[in-house]
This record gives C-alpha cells, structure tokens and sequence, in this order.
C-alpha cells in the first residue's frame, strides 16, 4: 500500500512538475548579448557580452544558447554557443573575446534559447532578436613602409596645388596700400591716423578640395585575390582620407562600390572635419563589393569640377580606364592614380608624375 501511495505521488510530482515548466519555463527568463562598443577598427580585440536573468522562483538546471556570430568576428574560445545552468531570481554574466578581422557591419543573430525542466523529461525554446550592431572600419596603415613613400609622393602634388586665398575672418596685421591691393582690403581708420593708405591683411586659408575616388571594378584576377587587394585598396583610402584632413585639406569620397544599405554608389562631399571623417570611415564599412559595379570611366567622363584634385585609388587599369584617365589631363582637371598591387602582381603602366604603383604587401592566398 506504501508503494502505492508513493507511486501515485510520484506519479503526481512529475505530471505537476512537467505542468509547471511548461507553462512559466520562459516567465521572468531574459537573455541579452550585445558588443562592447558599437565601432572599431580591424585588428581591435573587443568582448561580446551576454546576461541570463532568471526572476522567478522556478530554477534552469540546463539553459543552452545557440546564435550565429560572423566569421570576421574571430571569437578567442571558436564557440558561438554557451550552456547555462541557472538557480532561481539570478542573474548570470559572461564575455567572449574576439578579434574584428575584416572591415564590415555585423549583427549577432539566429539566437535560440533551449531550456529542460528540472527532470530533464521535456524540453523547451524559443528564438530571440536583439538589435546589435558592430562597425569595423578598415585598418590605417599607418606602419605600412609603402605607404609613407607614396604619401611623399602624393604630398609633393597635394599640398604644391593648394590655392591660398585670404581668410576674411582671420586677421594678421596692417601693411602699406601696394598697386593691385583691393580697395575692400583698405582699412580707412588707420589710413586716416597714418595719413596714408593702409590695408588689412589676413592669414591665408586653402581652398583645394582633394576628392579621393575608389574604383573596384573586377581586374581579371582570381576572386580571392580580387577581394584581398579590393580590401588592401579601401585600407589605403581610409589612411589617406586621415592623413590629408588632420592637414586641413577638404576631402570628399566617391567610389563605385554600392552602400551596403541603400545599394547605392557613395558620393560624399569635402569636408575637413573630424566627423567627416568618420563619415568616411563609415562610408569604407558599410560598403558592399557583392553588387553589380559600375565602370569608373563612366565617372570619369562626367567629371567637369576644375578646382577640384581627383585622387584615383585603383588595382583596374585597363585600357578602357586608362584612356578616361588620360582624358581629364586634356581637359585642365588634376588628377593622380595610384594602382595598388601585391608584390608578385605585373602592372601594364609605369610610375609618372602622375601614376603611382603602390606596393600592397604579400599576395593573400585565402580570406
């Protein structure tokens, strides 16, 4: 009869039990991930951070976590998923540490929460969605020895085209009127106590714009090699974006390669702005290299702005290309083309005055 009584019991328990879990299992269960930070460059070491919260009185022997994180995101341990067990009103918090490998926009998803009850009789899950959102900005190449030699290069036909003109907002001193001196340059106050012509003069201020144009048109190498040098490629953009606007030149951006958002090409106009820069630097990220491209000939061809020196970062230097180039030096337009390589990589043209073969380091065999 004992044995009876404890078997119904039993019995009782595990029916209740099963009941129980079934119906408050996800009650009072959150689960968070989310980054360390929102932006980073490659090569940064960040953490992803995940919270379990259980706030009820009902303990999680056995909570398993799947999600799906993007390859570029290197994590240390190579494991997306995590196991919990979880007592009851606790919180759990863990981190993984993983390294940002290529530039891009990345989203932790495909998350999925398994839960078992106390018995381990029946399982239970649900999927999550979280808004997370990771930038990685290229690289600066800042170490990179072929780098400082063609910014050398590319200095002494920059900065020598800088127009000065006065800044009206700026004021340097008073000198004597001189034949060819504007007379809104004359200040008659101190004319009137000198009793001669004086005139202000201002500090000057540069009205170059450089316009740093990325072409990522296809140039007949294998897809791994094209999307390696592509990407070396949009590194050099974003360093000699850095480099020209911590001198104070304007610097707009204009490539062929579509926002990986609106699926449109990226024309961004000059600025000289810290946040321009990041504008920049968030143009480089968002932008996708698995769209349908336009050929840069077609820009080239549109090109009119003369006040404007056009900086062209391209590996493609077909023919086709090559003539458009060669147009716009006939048409009164600055412009200079620098052709990244890898080291073993033959080139069809040579170093000028106005073309630069950039050594881009060892060719990459695997992404």
């Amino acid at each position: 009869m004992p044995l009876i009584i404890l078997g119904i019991v039993v019995v009782l328990f595990i029916f209740f039990h099963n009941y129980v879990y079934k119906r408050l299992w996800d009650k009072g269960l959150k689960y968070r991930v989310y980054f360390s930070t929102n932006e980073a460059f490659e090569g940064e070491i960040l953490y992803l951070h995940e919270e379990l919260i259980n706030s009820k009185i009902l303990p999680l022997p056995w909570v398993y976590v799947s999600m799906y994180v993007p390859q570029n995101l290197v994590l240390e341990n190579d494991s997306n998923n995590s196991l919990y067990s979880i007592m009851m009103n606790t919180s759990i918090k863990r981190k993984k540490v993983f390294t940002c490998k290529q530039r891009g926009v990345y989203r932790i998803s495909n998350i999925q929460l398994t839960v078992s009850n106390l018995l381990h009789t029946a399982y239970f899950g649900k999927g999550m969605r979280h808004k997370n959102e990771l930038l990685i900005f290229p690289k600066i190449l800042s170490h990179f020895e072929t780098v400082d030699l063609l910014l050398k290069q590319l200095d002494s036909v920059v900065l020598t085209n800088k127009i000065a003109n006065p800044d009206p907002f700026e004021f340097k001193g008073i000198r004597d009127y001189q034949v060819g001196d504007a007379l809104k340059a004359i200040n008659f106050r101190a004319s009137a106590i000198s009793q001669k012509l004086m005139v202000n003069i201002h500090a000057p201020t540069c009205a170059q714009k450089l316009v740093l144009v990325l072409n990522v048109e296809d140039f007949g190498e294998n897809a791994i090699t094209s999307v390696a040098l592509h990407e070396q490629s949009i590194r050099l953009c974003a360093t000699l974006a850095q480099h020209y606007i911590e001198m104070d030149t304007n610097v707009g951006f204009v490539t062929n390669g579509k926002d990986s958002y609106t699926t449109e090409s990226i024309d961004l106009s000059s600025g000289a702005s810290i946040g321009h820069l990041y504008s920049i630097f968030e143009c480089l990220a968002r932008m996708s290299l698995n769209f349908k491209i336009q050929p840069m000939a077609e820009y080239m061809q549109n090109i009119t702005d003369k006040e404007q020196m056009y900086v062209f970062i391209s590996p493609n230097h077909d023919e086709h290309f090559m003539m458009a180039f060669n147009a716009l030096a006939s048409q009164g337009i600055a412009a200079f083309l620098v052709i990244p390589a890898f080291d073993d990589m033959e080139t069809k043209v040579e170093d000028t005055h106005k073309i630069a073969l950039w050594n881009a380091g060892a060719r990459v065999e695997q992404l």
